[in-house]
């Protein structure tokens, strides 16, 4: 199965209440112009209500029959590419008078208007290259049942999406000759749809053999993973579908142990069942058999089995007719328990706070800044008090999903894979995601984004993170906090601040002008642009001074420079003090409350931390707790809770089909699928063994992860091409079968990502470069597929024909890998990190910088770190930030840079698609300051994914604040733009940059945060 056809993915948009209502809004407007028609066009809104399919859908939230419901708050969305189609069947011949298209953002530039008679067949009787969006009511003439609209190219990187498509004609007479009432249901002429509703559902069975082979494994779209029964008759596996739906296709994909007797029953209760197939001469393989009727309930009810083991499926495909899926319904909100008067309130939060701090004891108040340990569920709980109504804070890691062990969730993409995808949108989709699982797991406070920069890739947790470079981490990190917090869970950003390493010789020693400038603006774009509640301050020291009452780290830039409003939460076991932590703005400790609990009462009744600064802390968490509801809603969610979804399994697909980097490609790649070919899979890594997630706090349970080998046998399955695998424990027989191979691919991984320890080597483990370097040679059309930690070595790759870095991709990673191999996704991702050439060919190369001497880390490369460190001394590194290959090309011109007005200036090029095939390209603008500004040669101030179909072109446009043109000025401790000239370059990397132009600064001015 291509990417193209598997259910798009659902992207973050800001869908806020006055975009619902501007939506609204246009649904009037057009509804008005229906029934203003004139009389002798005598129209009928006939599509409305009628069997609606697409091409695709974004996902189920977003059903073709979402665009023909009446409901100007529900849409239709397509996938990210073209064309694209949606079409209504309006249950007779119609002449058409009217069609009216209500657009979301995503509208389409060029489309048709298309009509038919049987569904196949296709007349335009509209087409336009010029589409502007909004409300379109087009006039026009056509006879069919059929109506579409086929849309060939994309206003925006997104899909096709619409609000409302409504048809206005005259309905004519029926497939039989009757007449034909709109809004009564039919089936559409060859209308059994695409999409597996079960994907989306719920299954159970009559047993399992083991804990290995539930049913669900038979719903996950991984034909890696099977339910299998216990050993007898009757045995049943059953899929709830979330509601009724037309059922009329279902397809078994048997394993070995398969039916010889069994039937396919629909029910609508789950208890009374009516048989709808039957067989006495099942044959296994794959069966695809035809159906009919309305369930919610399906399944299949074996009584006689072909072996001596059990039933075994390794999918249950549930199909309907147009395609249609259950929307879930949210589960209704409960009032929070309790009398006290703050809590169910309408009252603003101020004055909530102040009622409820005004009733506290000094213990009581102490005992909301600090957690209990041991917990009793959570990795951190700071506990209730039921006399004031005070629910308990449930804390849970991490940054890839909900972490600690607990089941039942998706194992997302990391953080480096995520910033290459260069997607500020995905990564607002990303935090969705997490943030409903983190719900619901009952978790308030979920610990994550990490936002430190990676200044040495050989650090332990560099997977976690968002890069080598500030803005792209801010930006990123400032979407993923608004997903999540959208969800109505907290997030903690971490580690506040120069947290760069797990084993450092001693003290971080990094001046002012650094820290600002590198080290703190991401945690600073997280709460002025993200909003973020909380943050977390690491284990560094930093100057002699550890992280937690360090108030260079806290007080200044989080409360002072930024305006953050929320608390400040320790590490576990990061607190190393009482008063001064306190006074340096730190807010709760955690796990326990050492620090924190009766030597904090002490300290506030000696005076060493003033009664208004216990007040202040007390405030900062009180004011989050109402922010977010959990006065006003009664605890929600639960720890064994099931949370995962194929919708958000199709969330964490998507960030590894963005952030997947292809490196190298000499025209091997795209791999082809031609009969008679032969694919040589070699590597632990593709396997059993595949990485996808790093070690320690980051570290997230898959709920089922589809390994690279059988996404590249699912992908070639029918096509004639022989995939043979290959562990690679033996060397010479890998080579060997390599050589007889037309193409081998070799994945490998580093094992290095993990908390609590860094690595001193850059170079494969277990002996993978000679393994690399053995295959290529038998074989010189060699793939080589990477998941790292981050930056790795490279000795084999002038050997090798092709390379992708995945970094460590998630459970959705084997369906991801194999859509790049074959071109069914074009690879889009770009390196967030620099890669060196060797260890002694980085900032960081000395003892001193790494891992430090004499009790000090000395990072005295000062803002040079990663890029800035190669373009300040003119070094080139193996792969620079920025960089990533496609399988097109693309091109940038027409750069014009006006003048600064109001305080922004504005920045735009052309992107042209130069290749032959649709992609994606980032563009990348850098800012270079004069040169008496001391600043490195360029960095970046903005990017912005662009999709592109063959020959077109697009206009982007770059907003920059004047904090893009700032730098930290030591005089004065402030944000300073002086006057002069500012290079303004546009590109694809750090190294590729062929737009230059000028802004000029007109008068020196002081830049403030917010």
């Amino acid at each position: 199965m291509t990417v193209e056809a598997l259910p798009a993915l659902q992207r973050a948009r800001q869908l806020r209440k006055p975009l619902l209502l501007a939506a609204a809004t246009l649904a009037l407007v057009a509804w008005t112009a229906l029934v203003a028609l004139p009389a002798s066009a005598a129209a009928t809104l006939l599509s409305q209500g009628r069997p609606a399919t697409a091409s695709s859908t974004e996902n189920a939230v977003f059903p073709a029959t979402s665009a023909v419901d009446g409901d100007a708050g529900t849409r239709w969305s397509s996938a990210f590419s073209d064309p694209q189609w949606i079409q209504v069947d309006l249950g007779g011949t119609a002449t058409i008078s009217q069609v009216v298209l209500q657009w979301e953002t995503a509208a389409g530039k060029s489309f048709q208007i298309q009509t038919s008679a049987d569904g196949a067949n296709w007349a335009s009787i509209y087409s336009t290259t010029t589409g502007a969006g909004g409300t379109q009511t087009l006039n026009i003439t056509g006879t069919g049942r059929y109506v579409r609209m086929y849309g060939t190219a994309r206003t925006t990187a997104y899909g096709y999406s619409l609000w409302e498509f409504q048809v206005n004609g005259t309905l004519g007479t029926g497939p039989t000759g009757t007449p034909t009432t709109p809004g009564t249901p039919t089936t559409p002429a060859g209308g059994c749809g695409t999409t597996n509703a079960a994907l989306y559902g719920t299954a159970s069975a009559s047993s399992a053999e083991n804990d290995g082979s539930s049913a669900a494994a038979a719903i996950d779209d991984n034909t890696g993973s099977r339910w299998s029964s216990l050993f007898s008759d009757p045995q049943w596996i059953q899929v709830d579908l979330g509601a009724g739906l037309p059922v009329c296709q279902v397809k078994l994909q048997w394993e070995a142990a398969y039916a010889t007797a069994f039937q396919i029953q629909l029910s609508s209760n789950a208890s009374s069942w009516t048989t709808v197939y039957s067989t006495t001469t099942g044959s296994g393989g794959t069966q695809t058999i035809t159906v009919s009727g309305t369930a919610r309930y399906v399944r299949m009810y074996g009584t006689a089995r072909a072996t001596g083991y059990g039933y075994s499926l390794w999918e249950f495909g549930v199909y309907t007719v147009g395609g249609v899926v259950a929307t879930p319904t949210p589960t209704p909100t409960q009032p929070a328990p309790g009398n006290c008067a703050w809590v169910n309130s309408s009252a603003p939060t101020a004055t909530k706070v102040a009622q409820l701090l005004g009733q506290m004891t000094l213990q009581q108040k102490t005992m909301l800044l600090h957690g209990t340990n041991p917990t009793k569920t959570y990795i951190g709980e700071v506990i209730g008090i039921p006399s004031l109504c005070i629910p308990t804070i449930n804390f849970q890691d991490g940054p890839s999903g909900v972490g600690d062990g607990l089941g039942g969730v998706t194992q997302m993409p990391d953080g480096v894979t995520t910033a290459a995808t260069f997607d500020s949108a995905y990564a607002k989709l990303y935090g969705q995601t997490i943030g409903a699982e983190f719900a619901g797991k009952g978790v308030n406070v979920a610990l994550g984004p990490t936002i430190n920069m990676i200044r040495d890739p050989r650090w332990g947790r560099s997977f976690e993170t968002y890069g080598e470079d500030p803005y792209l981490a801010g930006q990123m990190a400032a979407a993923d906090v608004q997903g999540i917090q959208s969800q109505g869970v907290m997030a903690q950003v971490k580690h506040a601040a120069a947290y760069n390493i797990e084993q450092p010789a001693g003290t971080i020693i990094v001046d002012q002008r650094t820290l600002q400038e590198i080290y703190l603006p991401a945690f600073q774009t997280s709460i002025t642009q993200g909003g973020a509640a909380s943050v977390m301050c690491g284990y560094s020291n930093v100057n002699n001074v550890p992280a937690c009452q360090n108030p260079q780290l806290l007080n200044i830039p989080l409360y002072q420079q930024a305006g953050f409003t929320g608390f400040v939460g320790s590490d576990w076991g990061g607190a190393h003090s009482t008063v001064e932590s306190a006074n340096a703005g730190m807010t709760m400790e955690m796990p326990g409350g050492y620090f924190y609990a009766d030597f904090l009462a002490q300290a506030v009744q000696n005076g060493q931390v003033s009664q208004a600064t216990l007040d202040t802390m007390v405030t900062r968490v009180l004011t989050k707790m109402f922010d977010f509801g959990m006065f006003n809603k009664a605890p929600s969610g639960s720890s064994t809770a099931t949370v995962t979804t194929y919708a958000h399994q199709q969330v964490a697909v998507q960030g590894a089909l963005e952030g997947t980097v292809l490196l190298k490609n000499n025209g091997v790649l795209p791999l082809a699928t031609t009969g008679g070919s032969s694919i040589a899979v070699i590597g632990v890594d593709a396997g059993a063994g595949t990485q996808t997630i790093g070690g320690g706090s980051g570290t997230v349970t898959s709920s089922g992860t589809i390994w690279p080998i059988t996404g590249i046998q699912n992908r070639v399955a029918g096509t004639g091409v022989t995939v043979t695998y290959n562990e690679g424990a033996d060397q010479a027989a890998a080579a060997n079968l390599a050589r007889s191979s037309t193409v081998a691919v070799v994945f490998a991984s580093d094992n290095y990502g993990h908390e609590e320890g860094d690595n001193t080597s850059l170079n494969l483990p277990n002996n993978q470069d000679a393994l690399i370097a053995a295959v290529a040679a038998a074989n010189p059309r060699t793939i080589v597929v990477l998941n790292n930690n981050a930056a790795i070595l490279m000795p084999w790759l002038n050997q090798v024909a092709g390379v992708f870095e995945g970094f460590y991709d998630g459970q959705g990673w084997g369906k991801a890998i194999a859509a790049l191999l074959f071109g069914d996704a074009n690879p889009s991702g770009h390196l967030p990190i620099s890669f060196p050439t060797s260890l002694s060919n980085m900032p960081t190369s000395t003892a001193a910088q790494w891992p430090g001497v004499n009790g000090q880390v000395q990072y005295s490369e000062g803002m040079n770190i990663g890029y800035r460190w190669y373009d300040a001394r003119n070094v080139a590194p193996m792969f620079p930030f920025g960089f990533g290959l496609s399988y097109t090309t693309f091109g940038f011109s027409n750069l014009h840079v006006n003048a600064i007005a109001g305080n922004q200036a504005t920045v735009t090029a052309t992107v042209t698609n130069t290749g032959s095939r649709a992609g994606t390209e980032v563009a990348q603008l850098y800012v270079g300051h004069p040169a008496a500004n001391g600043e490195p040669p360029h960095q970046l101030q903005g990017f912005q994914r662009v999709t592109l179909n063959p020959g077109a072109s697009a206009t982007v446009t770059f907003t920059l604040p004047m904090r893009a043109f700032a730098h930290w000025d030591t005089a004065s401790n402030a944000w300073v733009a002086s006057a002069g000239a500012y290079q303004i370059l546009v590109g694809d990397s750090s190294r590729n940059l062929p737009l230059a132009g000028t802004e000029t600064v007109p008068a020196t001015v002081t830049v403030p945060l917010h």
